[in-house]
């Protein structure tokens, strides 16, 4: 029961389920940016705690972490809009489309930057919205490499499932494992300059002041 081979299956079952799970989740597909949530917060638990339990702390985090996944999720949702939006219409700004069209574009790197450490902030750490923007931000910039990681795991993820649908049924969970494996690296990383042992509970606050 102990084998590596009992645990890669044990490791690969929950996986199957935390992912089955999302998707019902997903289904009113309101309640989309809860399950994210809910998924990432089941895969903390199993990445920095071994832990395999996955039904009952899927929907208490599911419940926990409504309101606040809820409105960041809306919130990242319209910045996300509001960039493809200037950009679809960028050819009608004329001669001052030289200036915005780079920054609108450093923008949008920055957006797609902050947007692999997002959900991995929010379940890692206690923090209001503007707190979690600030530090996955803050963490994109100064962990380029993991940054630049996780977003070739996220584009390949959504073109594999596009491209072959089936793979949905395990995709989106094995895809956050290693999202969240690297977010935890630099989690890891600012803590030891905080002089924070290992993660074993949520923390308050703004924890990136360094």
């Amino acid at each position: 029961m102990n084998s590596k081979g009992y645990s890669a299956f044990e490791t690969a079952s929950n996986l199957l389920l935390i992912n089955l799970l999302w998707l019902l989740m997903c289904l009113p597909i309101v309640t989309i940016f809860p399950a994210t949530a809910a998924m990432f917060a089941v895969i903390r638990q199993l990445v920095l705690y071994k832990d395999s339990s996955v039904i009952r702390p899927f929907f208490r985090f599911f419940k926990e972490n409504f309101k606040q996944s809820f409105l960041l999720g809306m919130i990242w949702l319209l910045i996300g809009f509001f960039l493809y939006f200037d950009y679809r219409f960028m050819n009608h700004f004329g001669s001052i489309r030289t200036i915005l069209l780079p920054i609108l574009f450093f923008f949008g790197i920055l957006y797609s930057f902050s947007t692999v450490f997002l959900f991995s902030v929010m379940v890692h750490y206690k923090a209001n919205w503007r707190t979690v923007i600030k530090n996955s931000i803050f963490l994109s910039i100064i962990h380029f490499p993991s940054t630049l990681l996780g977003l070739v795991i996220l584009v390949g993820t959504a073109i594999l499932a596009m491209a072959l649908p089936i793979t949905g049924v395990i995709i989106f969970s094995i895809s956050t494992y290693g999202v969240f494996s690297l977010c935890n690296r630099s989690f890891r990383k600012v803590e030891r300059l905080k002089g924070v042992e290992s993660v074993k509970e949520q923390y308050d606050g703004e924890f990136l002041e360094i």
